[in-house]
């Protein structure tokens, strides 16, 4: 491979070309999301991406949002990667394991729950008859975009 000659430029040409528009704010209606998330399969790392109107799923730069469903009497699948979450209980009532550790908790609506990287997690629903609805925040994009989305 033959090493090749970079070039440079003046700083605030740099900033000229990372200059972004500012964004409009967006509202998702909780009617809209809720027919949504009745309408779609619920698989056990997601359900439905909040997506801008341009298709985006980033809502933020280098972050997206998802709502998770678990039905009661289901479990996801013990697992970790280089993305944190922040999950909202949006409503519902389960159980998070933490698998180095051993420990639970009890997760009910209004609850936030910070998921640091490569913690391996996973959630339960199994005393209540109404799904566990998660909103989870994430650093996926940013991490994507770094080829570095990796999971185990």
């Amino acid at each position: 491979m033959a090493i090749q000659t970079g070039q440079q430029f003046p700083y605030p040409e740099f900033r000229r070309r990372h200059a972004r528009p500012q964004p409009e704010p967006v509202l998702w209606q909780w009617e809209t999301l809720a027919e949504e998330l009745r309408l779609t399969e619920h698989t056990e790392y997601g359900t439905i991406t909040l997506a801008r109107p341009d298709g985006g799923h980033e809502v933020v730069p280098g972050t997206s949002m998802t709502f998770q469903a678990v039905r009661p009497g289901e479990r996801t699948t013990p697992h970790a990667h280089t993305w944190w979450h922040l999950y909202f209980v949006r409503s519902g009532t389960g159980t998070v394991v933490f698998h180095e550790s051993g420990d639970t908790t009890g997760l009910s609506e209004g609850d936030i729950l910070l998921i640091p990287a490569w913690t391996v997690h996973h959630f339960e629903n199994g005393t209540g008859d109404a799904d566990l609805l998660l909103l989870n925040m994430s650093n996926l994009p940013q991490l994507a975009a770094l080829h570095n989305n990796f999971s185990k």
